[in-house]
């Protein structure tokens, strides 16, 4: 739990913010005040239930579904176990998970308007008054219990056991059963009537009346301001959240938040003389001075009103550029036209008449001898005061001197006594008369110096332009690498002495820590950052520039900023931060637009075909709302946190289908994150050609195309092999035939040739030698004819007529005069079906010149409608065959030589 608002903070420097109707407010009446488990703040109005996160209202009433029983909401508890109870005029109900119960004089309630809630210490009772009585709600069922009105309307525990006891009269403060003290409306407290009652967590006692708001606080009574709103709102509510803000319903001003102010801003209304201030310093006597750009200088004293002075006093300028206070009391004052000096309140002023190297003074350092530093656009002077300033010397270091550039600004001397004197080209040191320059080339990050901080411990913290700040060491320097800090503008430096160091930068203010659980941090190491601006009660991000020092730690520890909207007062040792981590929750969920419930413990499952989800979430965080950042993340589809910054809302499109859980987490203003976050888990369903069993069955269906494939072609090889084979059938049949016949018939030749040669038969022997190359000569033939056979297996390429024209022009010679005809229109047939024609020709053709002694041989083929014919004629010799059996065989032939067309 964090703090309570700061008690001894004055009540009119509290941080404050409203709520009306123009703000979103559905109401300016506000009755009752709750905060839930969740963060969220209800706000019970005579329009309905509000639910606010901090940045929007939502309303829930009689129309809302669910919907409540009543819409004058006059009193609200939050249970321990998460719920509200919502007390209307016309019934109760609890709210939990979205889901509303509903009490009424139905349910065992002895009224149906419901006045006051309360809760037992162990949860388990909600004690309901009611303008019929009082009820007990327990395990879902309402019992009556005891009629009797208290004695107290109102009543608050106190720390340390003190009590706080008002009726609509007054209000008794106690310690067991003595009173301590008694206010009474009109006289002690304002308006006519007690309204409120509330103990914050720090012992403060709050007080609403008809006529304003009164605290009570170490022993005091106090009221607002008049010229404060709730020094005369009728409060009719008022309640402390998670982070110790106090908030206040009233019955006509709408909603007020009261929080602790981390900054305070003077302005003119505490007496200086402009709000845009340049430069500030304390004196040895506790004086605050404080250098305007246009107002001259303004001396802040300890119960003591503002002095000013301006040229009219003796300045040279009422443009500040640099301030030094000196140890014997002077006050220097530096502007663009030259250096002047306050003593016991007289005015003397020096130029470049005077020895000055320049009439611009950027900055000055009083030191502990008396003499003074002058930085300008000309060089550093070093002037050695004397007590009557008669006979005194400047001495001035240049470029021609080892300086590094002629224009100086800030300057610091460290715990050895060298002084570090910022330029615009690096850092210059002077140590025993000599001066050493310090650059990029030596580890700085940048050569445009802007801040100096001497630590005690020796070292030296350098803030630059544009390149964040660095560390010296006594050695080297070390850039520090601070993402926020890294590419801004450094203008000074504090150090606190409680382990924090503060920087006034070119987007406001920041802090950070010097030191964790484990004890101080090493070299330039610095953890948890802040940075503040105007939602932290800064009035403006700027901090003074090109001024020295534009930043000042007091002796009682507050911290000083100059700004152009005033001089900002901060003090570290009562500087809250929130160290509360912010609930955070997912408001919405939409698909398509469309809004999507949102039930604890339950996955919503989203059809197929959606492409857009939006998802809204919040931080409840009420000490700065707009410093709440967010990361989020989508399970199953992010692989990395998305950094969201400030904005509430998520977006995807075109997911796939899958279970996701959207995560979101969120940071308090000082950075603090919730780790837990807020998760939503939902279903978003596949078509049908993203299921798992589609991709099976089309993996089966892919599977049997291919085994498919691989059937086809394996019968496709056998068909193939078939071929193969019956070829070589065919051509085996040919070779027993044809050739081994002709050669048996040669061996047979040869052998009586040889036996007619050992028997000296000549004549004998040449004419069986005339009949054996007969045999060759035929057998040659036999196997031109099976070569060309087997080469017409592979003619693809030609039609049956030309394979077949061919095969007759080979045929003719040797005395027979071979023609080929055809007639019809040419179609093709299956390939098997020509071959088998093809071979029969071929057949037909080989036994007429083998074995008919034919002159003449005519091929004819024929395409009919749905048939083929193929005729072969000859004028051989014939056969010695009987007239019957000769027209057998023709019939045989003819219908072995035709084919039908399919």
């Amino acid at each position: 739990m964090a703090l309570a608002l700061e008690p001894t903070t004055p009540l009119a420097n509290y941080g404050r913010q409203g709520w009306a109707t123009e703000n979103g407010l559905p109401q300016n009446t506000v009755q009752a005040l709750a905060q839930t488990q969740d963060g969220f703040l209800w706000l019970g109005t005579e329009v309905g239930l509000v639910r606010f996160d901090g940045n929007g209202f939502a309303v829930f009433d009689q129309h809302s579904r669910p919907a409540l029983p009543g819409n004058d909401v006059q009193c609200l508890l939050a249970a321990k176990d998460g719920s509200l109870w919502v007390g209307t005029s016309d019934g109760l109900a609890r709210m939990k998970d979205g889901v509303i119960t509903l009490y009424t004089t139905d349910n065992g309630l002895p009224g149906n308007d419901i006045r006051a809630l309360a809760e037992d210490p162990g949860g388990a009772v909600v004690i309901v008054r009611t303008s019929g009585g009082t009820a007990n709600v327990m395990m879902g069922r309402a019992e009556a219990a005891s009629t009797a009105e208290p004695s107290a309307e109102f009543s608050a525990v106190m720390p340390g056991g003190d009590i706080a006891l008002a009726n609509k009269g007054g209000v008794n403060f106690a310690h067991g059963q003595i009173i301590l003290q008694r206010w009474t409306v009109g006289k002690d407290l304002p308006g006519t009537r007690i309204q409120s009652l509330f103990a914050d967590r720090e012992g403060t006692l709050w007080i609403g009346t008809n006529g304003g708001l009164v605290r009570y606080a170490d022993g005091q009574l106090e009221k607002f301001p008049v010229t404060d709103p709730l020094a005369s709102a009728s409060v009719l509510a008022i309640l402390e959240d998670r982070e110790g803000n106090v908030w206040v319903g009233t019955e006509s001003s709408g909603l007020q938040i009261l929080r602790d102010q981390r900054f305070r801003t003077l302005t003119t209304r505490d007496g200086l003389a402009s709000d845009n201030t340049t430069a500030v310093v304390e004196d040895g006597a506790g004086t605050l001075w404080v250098g305007t750009s246009g107002s001259g200088v303004t001396a802040l004293q300890p119960g003591q009103p503002p002095r000013i002075w301006v040229v009219h006093d003796g300045l040279l300028s009422d443009v500040v550029l640099s301030l030094a206070a000196a140890p014997s009391g002077d006050l220097w004052v530096g502007s663009a036209d030259g250096l002047s000096r306050i003593r016991r309140g007289a005015v003397e002023s020096f130029t470049s008449a005077d020895g000055l190297p320049d009439d611009f003074i950027r900055s000055l350092l009083a030191d502990e001898d008396g003499s003074l530093w002058i930085g300008t656009r000309r060089g550093l002077t070093h002037w050695k005061i004397p007590a009557n300033l008669s006979g005194y010397a400047m001495e001035t270091f240049t470029i021609a001197n080892g300086l590094g550039s002629d224009l100086v600004g800030a300057m610091a001397r460290d715990s050895s006594g060298n002084l570090w004197v910022a330029t615009l080209a690096g850092l210059a040191r002077l140590a025993n008369g000599e001066i050493t320059n310090f650059t990029t080339a030596n580890g700085l990050s940048s050569n445009v110096i802007t801040a100096i901080l001497a630590r005690d411990d020796g070292k030296l913290l350098i803030g630059t332009q544009d390149h964040g700040w660095n560390l010296w060491d006594g050695k080297a320097f070390t850039p520090v690498k601070q993402d926020s800090l890294s590419g801004t503008t450094i203008h000074a430096i504090l150090d606190d002495r409680l382990n924090h160091l503060w920087f006034a930068t070119g987007g406001g203010v920041a802090r950070c820590d010097c030191e964790d659980a484990k004890g101080k941090m090493q070299g330039a190491d610095c953890a948890h950052w802040m940075e503040f601006g105007a939602a932290d009660g800064l009035r403006s991000r700027e901090t003074a520039t090109n001024s020295h020092p534009s930043a000042w730690r007091g002796r009682d520890g507050r911290l000083w900023f100059a700004t152009p909207k005033g001089l900002v007062e901060v003090d570290p040792a009562h500087f809250p931060v929130n160290t509360v981590a912010p609930p955070v929750t997912v408001e919405r969920f939409a698909v398509d637009d469309a809004e999507q419930a949102i039930r604890t413990n339950a996955s919503p499952k989203i059809l197929a075909g959606h492409n857009h989800f939006q998802f809204e979430y919040a931080g409840m965080s009420f000490v700065a709302p707009q410093k709440v950042r967010y990361r989020y993340m989508l399970e199953g589809f992010d692989h990395a946190w998305t950094d969201a910054d400030s904005r509430r809302n998520a977006y995807y499109t075109n997911i796939p289908p899958g279970t996701y859980t959207f995560r979101v987490q969120a940071a308090n203003n000082d950075g603090l994150w919730n780790l837990q976050g807020a998760a939503l888990e939902f279903e978003l369903e596949p078509h049908l050609y993203q299921t798992v069993w589609f991709y099976v069955l089309l993996a089966v269906l892919l599977i049997g195309l291919i085994l498919l494939v691989l059937r086809l072609r394996l019968l496709r090889a056998q068909r193939e092999f078939n071929a193969v084979l019956g070829e070589r059938n065919r051509i085996a049949r040919e070779i027993h035939d044809t050739l081994a016949q002709g050669y048996v018939g040669i061996s047979v030749q040869l052998e009586v040739l040889t036996e007619l040669l050992r028997l000296n038969k000549v004549d004998a022997a040449v004419k069986h030698l005339d009949t054996t190359r007969g045999y060759v000569r035929e057998g040659l033939a036999d196997a031109r004819q099976s070569i060309w056979a087997l080469r017409s297996q592979d003619s693809g390429e030609t039609t049956l007529p030309v394979r077949m024209r061919r095969m007759v022009e080979q045929a003719e010679g040797q005395g027979l005069d071979a023609q080929f005809g055809i007639y019809g229109a040419y179609r093709p047939l299956p390939p098997g079906t020509e071959r088998e024609i093809l071979r029969v020709a071929q057949e037909a053709i080989h036994n007429v010149k083998k074995h008919a002694a034919a002159t003449r041989l005519t091929v004819q083929l024929e395409y009919r409608p749905g048939e083929i014919a193929l005729e072969v004629r000859d004028d051989g010799r014939g056969f010695e065959v009987s007239t019957s059996q000769t027209a057998a065989e023709t019939r045989s032939f003819q219908h072995r030589s035709r084919g039908t067309m399919g």
